[in-house]
């Protein structure tokens, strides 16, 4: 049972048979699927009895309890199983179900069961204390996303006491040091054949010094993610040894598996995960994480360098310039660190439009190419963080 607001609960039971009889699970607010939070999707989920609940569930209830029901609580019910499977429109059954309605019939096919309406923080889920980072350098292009990054930051809602830093590859301060929570280290000198390699380089350095971040979980992602709403949710749902991430562009390729036998040096029948930015990661596990993810990397790219070929066997993969995204996926491969895969935990530049019922749900925005969608020229010297 999760508290959805003070003492109140709010709880989803879902019935196998008309006038909630028959086989029952309930569900609570906290639950998710790839592609939505505080979802039910039945795709892949069995009654207690074993029966399937795909196109199975004929009714279901809203249970709440305690003070202060917030009126604006509600089930949200559709045909089709969209918390698995992309939909345009996944079919609107019922809108709005509270718990004074009832039992509710199902008229027809019901698949995904959206708690609609609750607070952006349900208070189990501030019990996990996470930190913010991203990897950049000292110039006139980062510039501008470090001020953007950090002005999201501020603005989205963070539960008081989240970290923030900037992971900064510099061999001294710089200008924006005093401005925006930074972390300095010098880069090493295979930086200057492969900048990415900055990215596990200064992460790993940055658990080696004095400045180590002490919450439970990182939140690593790039600079040109400007956050939009709170992340404790999905921090929540990380453990040591179980990581959260989005789904990377070269998900469900199996080249990955194939690059992976070639680098491995234990763990070698394990599967990566399909990992991209945002990554959830328990912070002993990135601390684990991190050194052997710099080492991964650049012995992807020296090799991918020495041997051309390489780049051309697995170009549907884009090794040539991703391999820094190996080289985490394979690390945490390694060490047997699983990570739970979701969509649309960012919304790129180059994705589809998402639906109106979507885009609030979306917790940040990558801009990628967006950033300078034809040159760089027309921007002005003196950033304003607004």
């Amino acid at each position: 049972v999760i508290a959805a607001g003070g003492t109140s609960t709010i709880l989803l039971e879902v019935f196998s048979q008309k006038e909630c009889t028959g086989e029952s699970q309930v569900f609570d607010a906290t639950t998710d699927e790839a592609l939505c939070e505080r979802c039910m999707d039945t795709c892949n989920r069995k009654f207690p009895n074993g029966l399937s609940m795909h196109d199975g569930v004929k009714s279901f209830k809203v249970i709440a309890s305690g003070a202060n029901i917030d009126p604006s609580w509600s089930i949200h019910v559709f045909a089709q199983c969209g918390g698995a499977y992309s939909y345009k429109d996944p079919g609107t059954v019922i809108k709005g179900a509270k718990p004074d309605h009832g039992c509710t019939n199902l008229p027809e096919n019901a698949n995904l069961f959206v708690f609609e309406g609750l607070p952006q923080h349900l208070p189990s889920e501030l019990s996990t204390s996470y930190h913010i980072a991203y990897s950049a350098e000292s110039s006139l292009y980062f510039g501008y996303q470090a001020y953007a990054n950090y002005y999201a930051f501020k603005s989205s809602n963070q539960p008081p006491g989240t970290g923030y830093t900037r992971l900064l590859t510099s061999s001294e301060p710089d200008d924006l040091i005093d401005t925006i929570p930074t972390f300095s280290a010098p880069r090493i000198p295979f930086s200057h054949r492969y900048s990415p390699i900055n990215k596990p380089d200064v992460v790993a350095k940055w658990f080696e010094s004095d400045q180590a971040p002490t919450e439970d979980v990182i939140v690593l992602i790039d600079p040109d993610n400007w956050l939009l709403q709170p992340l404790a949710k999905y921090a929540s749902k990380v453990t040591k040894g179980h990581a959260l991430a989005q789904q990377a562009f070269f998900y469900g390729n199996p080249k990955v598996k194939e690059l992976y036998q070639l680098f491995c040096e234990k763990n070698c029948d394990y599967t990566p995960d399909d990992a991209a930015v945002p990554y959830f990661v328990h912070r002993e596990d990135l601390r684990a994480i991190a050194p052997l993810w710099r080492d991964l990397t650049m012995k992807i790219k020296e090799r991918s360098l020495s041997e051309p070929e390489l780049n051309q066997r697995f170009k549907a993969i884009q090794l040539d310039w991703c391999a820094e995204m190996y080289g985490y996926v394979f690390a945490a491969a390694e060490l047997g660190i699983k990570h739970t895969i979701k969509g649309k935990l960012q919304l790129r530049d180059v994705d589809s439009p998402v639906t109106p019922t979507e885009e609030p749900r979306i917790p940040m925005i990558h801009m990628g190419r967006a950033w300078f969608p034809k040159a760089k020229h027309h921007l002005n010297t003196n950033p304003d963080p607004h």
